[in-house]
């Protein structure tokens, strides 16, 4: 494998509005489009395009009315993603919030280590081998409904959750003497998995897309049931997180805090293993550097807006964070505060046009190396 390269070569986007579009009152429609382009030593050259579309309505409709997502990207080796997702509040004029969405991905470069609770990886087989590489392809498409529990007003909401999702990941290209082979990993022929998502959501924030204050709880099973799933299987998980403004000057701080933990039990293909790593948990390590039966994960960032482009809708701001967490089996849970991985970074972001719309980009440290991360919208 050795170490992967990697080059932003230009990233540009043009904004422009809809027929009726005001930032001030977040009325209308804007829509952003996000072309880029980017190398890197794994997947070399890779063409992407995005397509935002934020639709606040007539009567500017808090948090939105609407919000699509397009996306669409390719590598000359031969990777492929294509993304289509909405989100709509009051959907059908029922009252309740629907998102739904495709997702399809071909990688030509993916990894799993196992249970790293039990059995740590072999760096250097990662380092000089393909041991643990393989190609992929996924197919994913679902929905989840929202509808209040509690009477909806400015400052809190509560909504009962329930959504499905039909996925199938397969690897290919498999060699007989890889880790997957080795150990037998579950999903190394493919795996099909209806999964049904019952949950609550209690959503205390002023914004959904760049909040300061309040606070937002996901509490939830997602469940495989035998026959129409290749594994059978349930996940508990539950997030929370907390917004609290320091400075309101000129020069605006707040602190952003992240508490998750997901427990699963039955079998899991590979990739329904709970893990740590990559943007958004333990940054700075790679993605699902960590896998269990367990994730204990934590962050805390601190947050700021500290310059506006004047005569226009262009911020600038940044953060540091801390990243923390562990993960382990279900026959260890007596360890669970014990020998947590940490890490810290910095980063900064930049909104445009819109305040709901955010261009991220992070750096994070870990004992393993360094992260970047480059992307849209907060990691929490």
């Amino acid at each position: 494998m050795g170490k992967t390269i990697n080059l932003l070569i230009i990233v540009f986007f043009f904004l422009f509005d809809g027929i009726y579009a005001q930032d001030s009152l977040k009325v209308g429609r804007n829509f952003i489009p996000l072309p880029e382009l980017s190398f890197s030593s794994d997947n070399g050259l890779k063409f992407a395009a995005e397509a935002l579309i934020y639709d606040y309505g007539y009567n500017s409709t808090q948090p939105f009315e609407n919000y699509t997502r397009y996306r669409v990207s390719y590598s000359t080796v031969g990777a492929f993603s294509m993304l289509a997702s909405n989100d709509d509040v009051n959907a059908f004029n029922s009252k309740q919030r629907i998102f739904y969405y495709a997702f399809i991905e071909r990688k030509i470069s993916d990894y799993f280590f196992g249970d790293t609770d039990l059995m740590d990886y072999d760096a250097a087989k990662y380092d000089t081998s393909s041991f643990y590489n393989f190609e992929m392809i996924r197919f994913d498409f679902g929905g989840v409904i929202r509808t209040l529990i509690h009477p909806s007003n400015k400052k809190r909401k509560a909504e009962f959750k329930r959504g499905i999702a039909f996925i199938y990941e397969k690897p290919v290209n498999i060699e007989k003497t890889s880790f997957f082979e080795t150990v037998k990993v579950d999903g190394r022929n493919g795996a099909f998995l209806t999964l049904i998502d019952l949950g609550i959501i209690i959503d205390h924030r002023n914004s959904e897309f760049r909040p300061d204050r309040g606070f937002f709880i996901d509490i939830g099973t997602r469940y495989s049931p035998p026959i129409i799933s290749t594994y059978h299987g349930l996940t508990s998980y539950v997030e929370l997180y907390n917004f609290t403004p320091l400075i309101q000057k000129k020069v605006n701080f707040s602190l952003a805090t992240r508490l998750s933990f997901y427990n699963s039990i039955g079998t899991h293909p590979y990739w329904m293993t709970p893990s740590l790593g990559g943007t958004g948990t333990l940054r700075g390590f790679i993605f699902r550097r960590f896998s269990s039966d367990n994730a204990l994960s934590y962050s805390a960032e601190l947050r700021s807006w500290f310059l506006q482009i004047p005569n226009s809708n262009i911020e600038l701001g940044g953060q540091i964070f801390m990243d923390g967490g562990r993960v382990f089996s279900n026959n260890n849970w007596s360890d669970m505060l014990y020998d947590h991985k940490l890490t810290l970074g910095l980063g900064g972001v930049m909104s445009i046009f819109t305040s709901d719309f955010i261009m991220k980009a992070e750096i994070g440290f870990s004992e393993d190396g360094t992260g970047i991360y480059l992307g849209t919208g907060y990691s929490f």
